[in-house]
């Protein structure tokens, strides 16, 4: 048995089970690294035995995770070239789930996050049972996958829900309709789909996306995401701060000084009452008399001096919430938007910058950057959650929440 140069614990302390499936590990992620390389160049860059070697590529190779295509280039001194070993990420397949309003969207992808499929249906109309609901969920990822035969079996899904997510225990928490509370959803999923299900709130699906396209942000990173409320996520070590109960991110909710406007959540002078899209729209239309544009560059684009104030009004609100969580948080980088309602959004995004700039801590804001990001991210982080749930040997490098 070898183990690695980058054994995870020290070799007395592993089991023959924990051995193993280091070196599984170390030659999975050498070939997903390097591309095709020949059982002596993994040797080589695993520093395991070649009997090992060719034990474990056996293993992979039975489970479809390696196939043998092409050979090196023999030496110039003669020998027989190597026969090329490649890691076939289409091998297992993740399910990216998405509830919006009431259409479900599901994306399959293979274990490098490469989209393979994707479509966008009506949910189940909304009844007493949420199971119903759940079940749509999966008749839409087993169809998806039924009509791709050529790809390997499901191995995971993440399931992005509006509201509040107890992620540990994979609850959907918010009251949805009457009755629906603290609802199992990932349970329910993954008992009718037979793989690891995770659930996620849209706003942190958004913020791991972009960290899966910037790892080195992931450090210390937050988001501040308007849509039809405000949210936000936060990482901090590495990590997705999820809470005692799942709500971590409640910017939407934090409450204003000297603002009275009532909030859906029954409260007065929430964020959300004066930066939520609902209020931006209902405040153009009222400015104006026509009907609001769907987005917030529609908004911008209309020239309207009344209008332009009050979105740098919000902007400054908005600005002031976030500069508390920059100060408690501390992080690194703040994105803005990840949602289709702010893309595009240039004036808004460079007032918010430029005002949580000012209001934060100065050694917080020193060297803070603010960057806009765009709708695509939040399936990209559910297929980086989905990802995470894949055995330890074929998860990516980044975790963000495993």
């Amino acid at each position: 048995m070898d183990v690695p140069a980058a054994a995870p614990r020290p070799a007395e302390r592993m089991s023959t089970a924990d051995i193993r499936e280091a070196n599984v590990a170390a030659v999975c992620g050498a070939l997903r690294d390097h591309g095709g390389l020949t059982r002596a160049q993994l040797g080589r860059l695993t520093g395991l035995t070649r009997p090992t070697v060719m034990a474990v590529v056996r293993q992979l190779a039975a489970e479809g995770l390696v196939v043998e295509e092409g050979q090196l280039k023999a030496a110039a001194g003669g020998g027989r070239p190597g026969t090329l070993l490649h890691f076939r990420p289409r091998a297992r397949v993740v399910s990216a789930v998405r509830l919006r309003s009431a259409r479900v969207e599901v994306t399959l992808a293979d274990m490098a996050g490469n989209v393979l499929a994707h479509s966008l249906a009506p949910a189940a109309p909304e009844r007493d049972d949420w199971r119903e609901l759940v079940a749509s969920f999966a008749e839409r990822v087993t169809a998806l996958r039924d009509t791709h035969p050529d790809l390997g079996p499901l191995a995971a899904v993440a399931l992005t829900l509006p509201g509040s997510i107890d992620r540990a225990r994979g609850r959907w928490t918010v009251v949805r309709s009457e009755g629906w509370s603290d609802l199992p959803a990932a349970d329910e999923l993954a008992g009718m789909l037979g793989v690891p299900v995770a659930v996620v709130n849209v706003v942190a699906a958004t913020l791991i996306g972009r960290l899966a396209q910037e790892p080195a942000a992931a450090d210390s990173a937050a988001l501040v995401y308007v849509g039809h409320g405000v949210g936000s996520a936060a990482t901090v070590g590495g990590r997705l701060i999820d809470g005692a109960t799942g709500s971590a991110g409640e910017l939407g909710h934090c409450v204003l000084p000297g603002v009275d406007a009532l909030c859906r959540c029954g409260r007065r002078g929430c964020v959300e009452s004066v930066a939520s899209a609902p209020h931006l729209r209902a405040e153009f239309e009222r400015i104006t008399g026509r009907p609001a544009p769907p987005t917030l560059a529609g908004m911008e684009a209309c020239g309207d001096a009344a209008v332009l104030g009050m979105l740098d009004l919000a902007a400054h609100r908005l600005a002031l919430a976030a500069s508390w969580q920059v100060n408690v948080v501390n992080p690194a980088v703040v994105y803005f938007g990840g949602n289709v309602f702010t893309d595009g959004g240039t004036r808004f995004f460079e007032r918010f910058a430029e005002e949580l700039r000012a209001l934060a801590y100065r050694p917080n804001a020193a060297g803070l950057a603010v960057r806009p990001l765009s709708s695509e991210a939040t399936v990209r982080g559910a297929i980086q959650v989905a990802s995470e749930l894949l055995p330890s040997f074929l998860r990516p490098a980044l975790r963000v929440v495993c």
